[in-house]
């Protein structure tokens, strides 16, 4: 609402101006608002408050009066610190020490002030903290608490808990919550057996305090109500803090806790943790106020705590504008925008004094939060401060007001001009003043109307000035003429004119008649319209103007009178404008001259009390009427109460007719006509001479208070008081003036005020007045300085000995009679009631002893004594604490173990005789023998609070007691104990124990039991500890246990890592606990081979028959054993695709080279690495090519003759052609021919053959062949010696010998004849039986005409020896072709050899190759119960392979191929392998309910035995019993789960399922939820009769039977088609596509 005042104001009112006005002033610290310190440090206060250019600071009291320096008790420091010194508790002053102060700092821009600071000192006094002694049941949660005495809880806390003397760490199931308390979950017994104790702080002296010990009493369960140990009440904490809201309970079953706020459940948020101490609330909202309430439930009732949270925003202050700088007159508006929360006050300040409402200042809106001046003056300059108070928090924000004289000034203006008919021109003016003026304008003194032609537009500038545009559109003759402009404000106004002529005829507008008043100056325009004209000119009475010095006649045609006198100004003036040489134009105007009162000057002549006053004002000129009248001080004079006005036509009297001091003032004389008002004003003073009203009289000071010496005076003027002094209490000798501190002030009444009398006080005083008439007045009096009692020395603290006597001593100072009353805590000592007690007291001079004496003392004196001085004029106290010393109580003893030879004592010492312990002896003996016969501990460190007792015998009754020691003496003995000793842990460790690695990651221990006599009991199991010794390990024991089962152990330690060392020990365990470990014994498991190849494998062919093979270091870890050195293995690839012999060379470097390679060829290279164990993994296959050479000499050579004078030269490919055969060369020589060089002839590289002619018939020839590479030529073949002949005999130009091919591809077989006549050729194939049979020719075999055989699609059964026979009339010739087809591998025999939870491993043997080498095997698995098949690519030389990472408990199928040059041969049977593990099953042993309410069931999913493999989940389903709908949920096994929203006193049938990857397990149970007073409810008793059971359980079991004969033969169904694939599969011979060459697809 306030809001919308302001804007209304704003709208309506002139607006102030915000400007940088050069504040400095600011709060260094405006938070702070209190300061509490300790009494024996004492505290420095810095002012919040400083500025620049340096500025005053003060310090006040909240009051408002000035502080002052108490000599070594309070000073302020020149910085303006605040500074309060370390005093003792007889010199506290509450006016001093606790008490609200603020800070001022003031300089030209104005005084602000602090919020208020309260400054409160603590001192030391007497305090306990407690804590009493608990309860709590097993596995409940017991509560501590620190009781700390409410007068100092507001600076006491609680710094930490102690344990037997130890410090509590909160972890595990201690905790420590934000209000200091103990809590302590799941209680165990041994809870009971410790003593608590809390550790208190003090705030500000530092001073830390112990509890007493406090013990826990712990019962067994028993069923019972919930009981809220800890709960919290309401409470206010500020926003972004953190709260805690404790809560907790008590009872069997454990109660479960549930959280309400404002009746709901708490929402999800991040920033609420619940915990076992409450509920915690971080970065706190406002939005987090509300009720709450902890409700906690178990089945047999519930309870809740419940309280108010308000969450407070802190207040903050926004003062808008910041800095204002306007003019007087002005109307300032200060905005207060408050953020926090409600019920907040707001008071104004203005330099530091509450501003109060009046008719310029109002406070508005709900909240008082808008100020408003109106009609602002100088004296509302400074500086206002906003203060807004929430109960002990406040907020603040000031600003800066500066107002000046803001009349009117013209800062820019306009020229004259001439402009043209329709000639656009703008004139403007700029003016300042505070506040903005408004600027209006005039022609020829008639106002300018806005209309279509006539425009002004204006704004106001950042710097104030405010500009004004008129603008002329289209101007005619009639807009000439001079114009004006005028800037007003509240404050006053200016005016700037100038003539702007528009060319046209010339002419005047009427002119209105003038009044014109005597003694001002008067203008006058000639309304000139037109232009150009010649000349303006005025006449008076005919006479050319001007005409005396007091006219002016301006060119723009203005004439000026000034000081315009009646007689000789008034009349007819003529305005003549020349407008051609001879042509003129006139118009004239009447001045009339109003003359103005004139008051003749008039003074009050010096008065006194009682005169009579007569004063005149008469009015010596002026035109009539004229009206007097009189003010004073500004208001009016109505006649009466001794003051008459008499008034006649020209002149007014005031008379008084006793002249007394209210009529001192200024008195004004106003006369007013129609020309003016005028006035004159007087002042009057009535002289009086000082007279004492109050005089002073002897009066009586108190050391340290304040004291006021009353001296009032009255006179005129007021006279000036000075106060004297003149030490002493004899007549006064010599008086010096009083100086005038901020101890010793005059107050407004003329009285003395001294803030802190001193003895330095004492003396006569003097109060003197004057004030310049008469004599000067006086009067002295005589102060004295009373003292009150104050205590002057006392013992702090002092030691008594129990038994014997103690003096108390105490010394008082002060004004008698002193009275000196000595109490004990807060009681007063009565020597007549307590004869133990007596006081004397004794007058030394100037102070009073009073000795108390205790006789004797006693251990209830050991507390705080205290001595009360008391006299008339104050009262002081001294505290002693007395400490009585005595022997120390006797500790209490008590067991906390017994084993069978030791013992373990734990004792708590109650009270230590008020002196150190200095020590503590143990004594015990068997039971049947007496003290003498005792055995002792003695000297135990006073820092110890348990000992064992070693070196008993089990089974034995043992006595024993305690005393302890201090300085005084030896305490009493404690409590006698009795306690008999246990069975014992083995006193020996396992013999003989020996490790043996059995495989790589496995260690077989063996050991036989403990010596009988150090068994101490029957051996039910064995430790056994182990940890790899390997650098990096962690040095950490593994434990495994087994039962015992004889006197010789055996075990064996699986899934080490491999060639590691393992230390191994062993402990056997009986009942009573674990004996010693067997010495640890090293072994290595055995080597394995490496799990990865060598890395960064590189082949180059260096020559055509030599490769160099480098490779790195596999990484170490995956050496599994000492590294042997590397193989290289590398096989041949022949171009027919078969694989020559695989070769391998050892070698320790990391760098080969390979020798007598095969020219020209491809290589496949792998490097694998190799331990003891055998060769690691291979590396990836790498080819390279050896580089050509030479080829080698033809493998074969025939030459036949052909005819006459030709032969026919037939030859085989190298062996070795080392490179790609470019031609062959033939050559061709005669040895009887003559001719040295044989002749030469070439064919390409695909023509074998070639004939020779023009030979000479019966000349023998020798013939050979020499194949040609890119190297050169190779060497050549046999020479052959042929002649040719006429009828040359059938001949086969071919050679035989053997042929392979793969299977399922065409074959030629060449026989190529030659002879005269042509041969005929035919073909046969050996049979099994030794016999030949004649080739046919069909749609798979044809021959053709040049004899070549060609078979189409070969299969296995086309293998065999084929002859090919050319016959003509010469003779035959055959040859002989053995055909080997190759074909698919045999399937290979697999069989599983082991399995584990996640892996199988799988060996075979394979089958025949079918005629080439295997080149790797195909394994593909799958999960039982699943078609999708994965596959794996083994190197052929494995015999077995690893599947890993594998499904838990799962049932897998797998199956195997090996493969060679042609092709995947036959796949193996499938075989089926299950991995290690079973579905989860749920524990008989384990509840299923841990907790059950009327709305709330609590499970234990831990009961699920997961079956060696991991639960993946667990889904539960439950329903009132007689429902079809289930409600379902998720869990784990790792956590508890609720069912809530159940309704009260209900059945219910839950159903349960969890399951992993070896299956689902199922568990069912039926539970009652209870009613809604905590009764259990009757089992449910069926309504229907027995046939009605036998219908409906017919109804639901025909579906469900129907049903599961449908799956089952679905089952069926699907079997059977998957036995039929399966053989489709394994009959089928061929894996076509199965896996592409070189496949490595891992298992997933």
């Amino acid at each position: 609402m306030w809001l919308v005042t302001f804007l209304l104001l704003l709208d309506s009112l002139h607006k102030a101006r915000p400007e940088d006005v050069g504040t400095s002033l600011y709060f260094v610290n405006d938070s702070l608002q209190q300061v509490t310190f300790s009494s024996s440090v004492g505290v420095v206060v810095p002012c919040p408050a400083t500025g620049s250019p340096s500025v005053a600071l003060r310090w006040y009291l909240a009051t408002g009066d000035d502080i002052y320096d108490v000599p070594h008790i309070r000073h302020v420091h020149a910085n303006g610190t605040l500074q309060l010194y370390p005093f003792s508790p007889s010199a506290f002053n509450s006016f001093i020490h606790d008490n609200d102060y603020f800070c001022t700092a003031e300089n030209a821009a104005g005084k602000i002030r602090s919020p208020n600071i309260r400054v409160k000192a603590v001192f030391r006094e007497p305090y306990t903290v407690r804590v009493e002694d608990q309860r709590s049941v097993r596995g409940n949660v017991a509560v501590f608490k620190c009781l700390i005495p409410s007068s100092v809880q507001e600076y006491v806390s609680v710094v930490s808990w102690e344990k037997d003397t130890v410090s509590i760490i909160p972890e595990n199931r201690f905790f420590i919550t934000y209000h200091g308390g103990l809590y302590i979950s799941d209680v165990q017994k041994e809870d009971a057996l410790s003593t608590y104790r809390c550790i208190t702080k003090h705030k500000y002296s530092g001073e830390t305090r112990q509890s007493n010990g406090a013990r826990l009493s712990v019962t067994d369960p028993a069923e019972s109500i919930p009981i809220i140990l800890d709960g919290f009440h309401s409470q206010e904490v500020w926003a972004g803090h953190t709260v805690e809201l404790p809560c907790t309970a008590s009872g069997y079953p454990i109660p479960a806790i549930r959280w309400l706020k404002d009746g709901r459940p708490l929402p999800a948020d991040s920033r609420w943790t619940k915990r076992i101490t409450g509920l915690t609330i971080s970065d706190l909202r406002t939005e987090d106020s509300g009720i709450y309430i902890c409700e906690v439930t178990n089945t047999f009732g519930s309870a809740e705590a419940t309280g108010v949270l308000t969450v407070i925003d802190p207040l903050h202050v926004t003062l808008t504008p910041k800095k204002l700088k306007t003019g007087i007159g002005s109307t300032v508006i200060l905005s207060c925008a408050l953020t926090g929360s409600p019920e907040f006050t707001i008071r104004w300040y203005r330099n530091t004094e509450l501003v109060l409402p009046n008719e310029a200042i109002s406070i508005r809106g709900l909240s008082n939060e808008t100020l408003l001046i109106t009609s602002a003056q100088k004296s509302h300059s400074g500086a206002y401060q906003c203060f807004a108070t929430r109960k002990a928090q406040t907020a603040q924000d000031f600003a800066i007001i500066v107002l000046e004289d803001g009349t009117p000034r013209i800062v820019s203006s306009f020229s004259e001009k001439v402009v043209n008919p329709g000639e656009q021109f703008s004139l403007m003016c700029a003016a300042k003043g505070a506040p903005p003026p408004t600027v209006t304008w005039a022609l020829d003194d008639e106002p300018i109307l806005r209309d279509g032609s006539h425009r002004t537009n204006q704004y106001t500038m950042s710097d104030g000035t405010t500009i004004s545009h008129m603008n002329i559109t289209g101007p005619q003759i009639r807009d000439g003429g001079v114009y004006r402009c005028t800037a007003r404000n509240s404050v006053g106004s200016a005016e700037y004119q100038a003539r702007i002529n528009v060319r046209g005829p010339p002419s005047i507008r009427a002119m209105r008649n003038i009044t014109a008043v005597a003694g001002r100056d008067t203008l006058i325009n000639c309304r000139v319209i037109g232009y150009p004209y010649y000349s303006i000119k005025w006449y008076k009475d005919a006479l050319l103007l001007p005409d005396n010095h007091r006219q002016v006649v301006f060119e723009n045609g203005t004439l000026k009178l000034t000081d315009v006198q009646k007689g000789m100004d008034e009349g007819e003036y003529l305005c003549s404008v020349l407008i051609q040489p001879q042509l003129s134009i006139s118009q004239s105007v009447h001045v009339a001259v109003k003359v103005p009162p004139l008051i003749q000057p008039f003074e009050f002549p010096p008065a006194s009390i009682g005169q009579l006053l007569y004063i005149p004002c008469v009015v010596s000129s002026g035109d009539m009427p004229i009206r007097i009248t009189w003010r004073k001080d500004g208001q009016v004079i109505i006649s009466g109460s001794g003051v008459t006005i008499e008034s006649k036509e020209f002149m007014s009297s005031l008379q008084i007719s006793s002249v007394s001091l209210k009529h001192n003032g200024n008195y004004t004389c106003i006369a007013s006509n129609a020309a003016a008002t005028v006035s004159r004003e007087r002042q009057l003073i009535v002289r009086v001479p000082p007279r004492f009203v109050v005089q002073p009289n002897n009066q009586d000071g108190i050391y340290g208070k304040a004291g006021v010496l009353n001296c009032s005076v009255d006179g005129y003027p007021p006279p000036k008081v000075m106060w004297k002094h003149a030490k002493g209490s004899g007549n006064p000798q010599q008086y010096h003036p009083v100086p005038l501190t901020g101890r010793i002030q005059i107050l407004p009444n003329s009285s003395l005020l001294i803030r802190h009398v001193l003895e330095e006080d004492i003396g006569y005083y003097l109060c003197q007045a004057s004030n310049g008439v008469g004599t000067d007045i006086s009067k002295s009096m005589f102060l004295t300085v009373k003292i009150p009692a104050m205590i002057t020395s006392h013992p702090n603290t002092t030691i008594a000995i129990k038994g014997h006597a103690k003096e108390l001593n105490c010394t008082a100072r002060g004004e008698r009679p002193i009275i000196i009353r000595w109490e004990k805590g807060d009681t007063v000592i009565d020597p007549d009631r307590v004869m133990r007690y007596a006081i004397a007291t004794k007058d030394n001079g100037d102070e009073v002893v009073s000795t108390l004496k205790l006789k004797p003392a006693d251990r209830g004196d050991s507390v705080f004594f205290s001595c009360h001085a008391i006299n008339s004029y104050g009262e002081d106290r001294g505290l002693i604490q007395l400490t009585v010393q005595e022997p120390p109580d006797p500790p209490e003893l008590e067991i906390r173990e017994v084993k069978a030879r030791s013992m373990n004592l734990r004792w708590t010492q109650r009270f230590d005789g008020n002196s150190i312990i200095t020590g503590f002896d143990i004594e015990y003996k068997n039971k049947s023998d007496s003290w003498d016969f005792k055995q002792s501990t003695r000297n135990i460190s006073p820092t110890i609070n348990q000992a064992n007792i070693v070196d008993l015998h089990p089974a034995s009754v043992y006595s024993i007691r305690m005393y302890s020691f201090n300085k005084i003496g030896r305490s009493e003995p404690s409590k006698e104990l009795t306690i008999s000793t246990e069975e014992a842990a083995p006193d020996g460790p396992p013999m003989d124990v020996t490790l043996q690695p059995v495989t790589s990651q496995s260690i077989q221990v063996t050991w036989k039991a403990p010596k009988k006599e150090l068994q101490n009991g029957v051996i039910r199991g064995y430790q056994i500890g182990y940890r790899e010794n390997s650098p990096g390990s962690n040095g950490q024991y593994s434990i495994v246990e087994m039962k015992a089962t004889g006197d010789s152990e055996v075990y064996t330690l699986d899934n080490l890592k491999k060639f590691a060392q393992y230390g191994v020990v062993v402990q056997a365990f009986n009942r009573a606990g674990t004996g010693p470990s067997s010495s640890e014994i090293n072994a290595t498991t055995l080597e394995d081979v490496p799990s990865q190849p060598p890395e960064n494998v590189r082949a180059l062919s260096i020559t055509s028959d030599v490769a160099v093979i480098s490779w790195s270091e596999p990484p170490r870890s995956t050496l599994n054993g000492v590294l042997k050195g590397y193989r290289v293995i590398f096989w041949s690839l022949y171009v027919d695709g078969e694989w020559g012999e695989m070769q391998n060379i050892t070698t320790t470097r990391e760098r080969v080279e390979l020798h007598g390679m095969e020219k020209f060829t491809n290589y496949s290279v792998q490097v694998l690495a190799y331990t003891q164990a055998g060769d690691g993994v291979r590396s990836n296959v790498l080819y390279i090519q050896t580089k050509e050479d030479v080829p080698g000499p033809p493998a074969g050579i025939k030459a036949v003759p052909s005819s006459a004078s030709s032969v026919v030269v037939s030859w085989l490919p190298p062996t070795k052609p080392n490179g790609v055969i470019r031609k062959y060369t033939i050559f061709c020589s005669s040895p009887g021919s003559g001719q040295p060089a044989p002749s030469e002839y070439e064919t390409s590289p695909e023509q074998l053959f070639y004939r020779i002619a023009h030979l000479n018939r019966g000349q023998q020839y020798m013939l050979w062949v020499a194949a040609v590479t890119s190297a050169g030529r190779g060497n050549s073949s046999e020479k052959v010696t042929i002649e040719p002949v006429g009828k040359a005999p059938a001949k086969i130009i071919s050679f035989g010998g053997t042929v392979t091919t793969p299977w399922m591809k065409d074959v030629r077989l060449p026989c190529n004849s030659v002879g005269d006549p042509a041969p005929a050729v035919k073909w046969t194939k050996d049979s099994s039986e030794d016999s030949a049979i004649p080739v046919s020719m069909d749609g798979h075999r044809l021959i053709h005409t040049n004899g070549t055989l060609l078979l189409r699609a070969v299969k296995a059964e086309d293998s065999g020896y084929y002859t090919c026979t050319a016959t003509n009339t010469g003779g035959f010739d055959t040859i002989i072709i053995n055909l080997l087809v190759q074909v698919p591998p045999d399937q290979p025999r697999l069989t599983v050899s082991k399995t584990s939870a996640s892996s199988i491993t799988l060996t075979w043997i394979p089958g025949d190759n079918g005629g080439s080498s295997i080149r790797g095997f195909v394994l593909q698995y799958s999960v039982d119960n699943s078609e999708e098949w994965k596959d794996v690519f083994i190197s052929s030389s494995e015999r077995s392979f690893k599947l890993d990472s594998l499904k838990c408990g799962t049932w897998y199928k797998v199956k195997l191929a090996a493969k060679n040059s042609v092709g995947s041969g036959r796949i193996s049977e499938i075989i089926e392998a299950k991995t290690h593990g079973r579905e989860p099953s749920f524990s008989k042993d384990q509840h299923l309910f841990t907790h059950i309410n009327s709305t709330h069931a609590r499970l234990n999913l831990q009961g699920w035995n997961n079956g060696g493999c991991p639960i993946t989940a667990i889904v539960l389903e439950y329903r009132p019993k007689g429902t079809w709908a289930w409600q379902g949920l998720r869990a784990n096994s790792s956590v508890e789960v609720f069912l809530t929203e159940l309704r009260e006193a209900t059945w219910y049938e839950l159903r349960m399922r969890a399951c992993n990857s070896a299956g689902c397990g199922n568990e069912t149970a039926q539970f009652a939820t209870l009613d809604y007073d905590g009764s259990t409810i009757p089992p449910i008793k069926s309504a229907q009769g027995e046939g009605d059971d036998v219908k409906k359980l017919f109804t639901i079991g025909c579906p469900v039977i129907l049903a599961t004969l449908g799956v089952a033969l679905l089952f069926i169904v699907r079997k059977k088609r998957k036995e039929k694939r399966l053989k489709r599969l394994r009959g089928g011979g061929i894996c076509h596509g199965l896996l592409g060459w070189g496949a490595d697809t891992q298992p997933h």
